[in-house]
């Protein structure tokens, strides 16, 4: 599970590069990785929809817990697939410190 949606992310970053970065010959990339961040959706999509399948079939048996996990399991991977969708969330890289305290004024 977590390896599709860790794919996922990081074909996302990559189609950020190819449309914002500095490079004119990442930009002709543009579509190969979308096709495959369709590819890795979808595959990330049909397992959200087995393990709902798995979670009814718990339930009807009344394994509840089991059941509740594999919701959880299902409902985490649709929100991977929701998060970061649109590229809103960039992410900020680079050192973060906190800046120096002014000195004191002296007349």
């Amino acid at each position: 599970m977590h390896d599709r949606v860790a794919e996922l992310a990081g074909l996302r970053a990559e189609l950020a590069i190819c449309k914002n970065g500095p490079r004119e010959t990442r930009r002709e990339k543009t579509a190969e990785v979308q096709e495959q961040i369709d590819r890795v959706s979808a595959e990330v999509q049909e397992q959200a929809e087995a393990l709902e399948k798995q979670a009814d079939e718990l339930l009807s048996n009344g394994q509840d817990g089991a059941a509740g996990a594999a919701r959880e399991q299902a409902r985490a991977l649709r929100e991977a697939l929701e998060s970061d969708g649109d590229g809103t969330e960039a992410k900020r890289g680079g050192k973060r410190t906190a800046a120096a305290a002014k000195p004191p004024q002296t007349r």
